[in-house]
């Protein structure tokens, strides 16, 4: 029986007064399945949310497609940052960069990764992606994947983390509000 349905029964039996001495017992009953019910679908949602936080974690940092870190593939996140509209131009700036080499290091040692993005930059965009990756992770989960991936240099970070990384600080405030930081590469793109 729905909850919806179940509380009209039991105004029905409460207000009207239908049957005055079985109300009560009835009542408590009933309080009881929607409690019961109430606490079944609360657990049923956080073995959900557990589930896909496994799911979304093991894709993000092990999965074979995000461990796949050479070519110019299509972006592996497709989160709140995420533009379709844009990805001509992010796989423009991926070749560009790094051939599609997730793993590139530039001559200076100063620009790292797909889209040759500096220490500082990196370490900030992780800042940038913890509120979305929060509402899909979980608190504890985020604050654990942002941390490892401060302690990490971009370069070593799987494909899905360097697409998301792109995508948060090229699309932050508006689409394209962050491409100046691909100024030269973007030209032509």
């Amino acid at each position: 029986m729905r909850f919806a349905h179940k509380v009209a029964v039991i105004a029905t039996i409460m207000g009207f007064g239908l049957l005055p001495m079985a109300a009560p017992a009835l009542a408590s009953e009933a309080t009881a399945a929607i409690v019961s019910e109430a606490v079944a679908s609360s657990a049923a949602l956080k073995a959900r949310s557990a589930a896909l936080t496994t799911k979304t974690w093991k894709f993000a940092f092990v999965s074979p497609a995000t461990l796949d870190r050479s070519g110019v593939q299509p972006s592996l996140y497709r989160g709140k940052f995420y533009r379709p509209s844009l990805e001509r131009i992010r796989r423009c700036i991926v070749s560009r960069e790094s051939s599609g080499h997730y793993f590139s290091v530039s001559h200076s040692g100063k620009y790292r990764g797909a889209y040759q993005m500096s220490p500082a930059l990196a370490r900030g965009v992780t800042w940038m992606m913890f509120p979305e990756f929060q509402k899909i992770l979980g608190e504890k989960a985020a604050e654990v994947a942002m941390l490892r991936l401060r302690n990490t240099p971009i370069h070593k970070w799987t494909r899905f983390w360097q697409d998301a990384a792109f995508s948060t600080v090229y699309n932050w405030e508006h689409p394209n509000s962050g491409a100046s930081h691909w100024r030269a590469t973007n030209r032509g793109c």
